[in-house]
């Protein structure tokens, strides 16, 4: 079967085909987020795509028969060392395909086996939310994607109604790491929007954003902000919270191509 050139399009199939044969796999990192929120299209640099990523539960064999029915070969060597956790695709053009298996493991981990149906072609906004927030070493691009998703999805507490506020807090409130680094992201990226808003330019960092989605983005940052730092603490968040940054509270992923 051949692949489809646009990302968007080929991680729909990609979903659509694994639902057919009853395996739950959604996208997630950029591409999930151009398939929810359609902000992304009218960011300036234009948003590209040089992978798809792809949750899954564990069940390696089907994930492999899909893949290949789908066009793509697999990384026999990776997935023989990592299939527990990680797969690795290719189509014929070189574009891979990463497929994390439960668990999305990089600056932290984010579980997702038990919320892998809650959206139709992707995780959860909430979650979708938190495994950009995640990240340590965040790009242009990365805050293209939050932008995106701040813009196109309200503050809830509800997932099938926009970002849950009761998934993220679920995460960072039990989890000192994981709340320092979301919330060292999230007043980057407020520091950015305030000084483009005062000084009339528009955008997440180097990218364009209509007035009003970077408005909303804005506000919703600064919300969530406020309220996870409010939020209850688990008697663990507060005692690795006595430790503070003296203790590095995040991993470094390593690149695999």
């Amino acid at each position: 079967m051949t692949t489809v050139a646009d990302p968007s399009a080929e991680g729909r199939r990609v979903v659509e085909a694994a639902d057919a044969a009853g395996l739950p796999i959604r996208v997630v990192g950029g591409v999930g987020v151009a398939l929810i929120a359609p902000t992304i299209e009218q960011l300036r640099p234009i948003r590209t795509y040089h992978d798809i990523d792809l949750v899954a539960p564990a069940r390696a064999p089907a994930i492999a028969r899909l893949m290949a029915a789908l066009g793509y070969g697999a990384s026999t060597e990776f997935n023989a060392l990592n299939g527990a956790e990680r797969m690795l695709f290719h189509d014929p053009g070189g574009r891979r395909i990463d497929v994390f298996i439960d668990t999305l493991r990089m600056c932290h981990e984010l579980r997702f086996r038990d919320r892998l149906t809650m959206w139709p072609l992707t995780l959860s906004p909430a979650d979708l939310l938190l495994s950009k927030l995640q990240i340590v070493e965040f790009t242009d691009r990365d805050a293209q994607d939050v932008l995106a998703l701040l813009a196109d999805h309200a503050l809830t507490v509800a997932d099938r109604e926009g970002i849950d506020v009761r998934r993220i807090h679920e995460v960072c409130g039990t989890d000192w790491g994981w709340w320092r680094t979301v919330d060292d992201t999230l007043a980057g990226l407020i520091a950015r929007w305030e000084t483009a808003s005062a000084t009339g330019a528009a955008g997440a960092g180097a990218a364009g954003a209509p007035p009003e989605a970077s408005s909303r983005a804005l506000e919703r940052a600064r919300d969530l902000r406020a309220r996870l730092i409010a939020a209850p603490k688990s008697v663990g968040w507060r005692l690795r919270a006595l430790v503070g940054p003296r203790l590095r509270w995040y991993d470094s992923p390593e690149e695999v191509r």
